[in-house]
């Protein structure tokens, strides 16, 4: 995949790939001390840690605006020495809760649009690989796309008649409307081009599956008698995710050097990298909190899981419907 080229791009930026190591490794320990070993006061070092961090990486992406870091000695010297004023200066006269504020609302659309962009990127290369098989393409892309619908009708009523919940109900109905829907820009296209956008009931599948994590992410600790294995799981999930986002960015910088040339590569994952740190503390802060806020915790919870289903849903249907249209059959996305 060429995220993982982006990857290899990321391992020659030391600085930054001790940072990502270090909130990686952070956040998986936390991860293991909390939910597996239910160590709650070790766990808690590691929400002032990731602060720390976020405060060190917060200096580094203001220097990143002015400089390419080829003193990188001196640049880590003086963002060291400025971590703590500017987190003391955030803390008690801006305010942090502003700035947690700011760092999830984009957080949530960066999560949203990339975890987009995966389920259209894999249907993609599903059915490009069935195109390049000249001799088999028609019926094998008919099949992708009528079987795959099915498989996904099939999936969305089993999943609402498991859950029940009318909330839940509404969201997958809303999400397979959304589906139907990318499936007449489909059949339209089809009309007037003669061309067919089988990926379409692949995406849908994708997205569905999704939605159901999010879903399940929501409700893990009602549905699983014991969730530390699901937490576990979690974690990968959400990790496999940040590292496909930092890849996606490395592998378009000579890219983004052209359409964006007031900000260099290295400050967009600079700003990824501290949006997620933020948020990994905030979560952090709920799940020490939520013995003692459960009510005030779970409706943060939902909040946040409401407002990525939205922006989800948004790229699923506008850039969901470009790139229908857009779309040529056997050429990289």
């Amino acid at each position: 995949m060429r995220f993982i080229s982006g990857l290899k791009s990321l391992s020659k930026k030391t600085f930054l790939l001790i940072i990502v190591i270090l909130f990686i490794i952070s956040w998986l320990m936390f991860t293991v001390m909390f939910d597996i070993f239910k160590y709650y006061t070790f766990s808690g070092y590691f929400f002032y840690f990731l602060g720390i961090l976020a405060g060190f990486t917060f200096i580094l992406l203001i220097i990143s605006l002015f400089s390419s870091f080829k003193k990188i000695g001196i640049i880590i010297i003086i963002a060291a020495a400025l971590t703590l004023p500017v987190m003391w200066i955030f803390s008690w006269i801006i305010g942090f809760n502003i700035f947690f504020v700011i760092s999830f609302l984009a957080n949530v659309l960066i999560t949203a649009f990339f975890a987009f962009k995966f389920c259209m990127d894999t249907s993609t290369k599903i059915d490009n690989y069935l195109y390049e098989k000249k001799k088999s393409r028609i019926f094998t892309r008919i099949i992708e796309f009528v079987g795959f619908f099915l498989l996904n009708w099939w999936l969305t009523s089993l999943i609402v008649r498991f859950f029940g919940f009318p909330s839940i109900t509404r969201v997958f109905f809303n999400l397979f409307l959304i589906g139907l829907l990318l499936l007449a820009f489909v059949l339209t296209r089809l009309i007037f081009t003669k061309k067919l956008a089988a990926y379409i009931s692949v995406f849908n599948l994708l997205t569905s599956f999704y939605v159901l994590y999010l879903i399940v992410d929501l409700l893990a600790e009602f549905i699983f008698y014991d969730s530390s294995g699901y937490d576990i799981f979690s974690f990968f999930i959400d990790f496999l995710l940040f590292i496909y986002i930092i890849g996606s960015i490395y592998d378009r910088v000579d890219y983004i050097k052209e359409k964006i040339k007031i900000l260099r590569v290295d400050t967009i994952a600079l700003f990824i990298i501290l949006m997620k740190l933020l948020v990994q503390i905030l979560r952090i802060r709920q799940e020490l909190w939520l013995p003692y806020f459960p009510l005030l915790i779970l409706q943060q919870i939902i909040s946040q899981v409401q407002l990525l289903w939205i922006f989800f849903a948004f790229f699923t249907i506008l850039v969901g419907i470009y790139t229908i249209f857009k779309h040529k059959e056997g050429k990289k996305s």
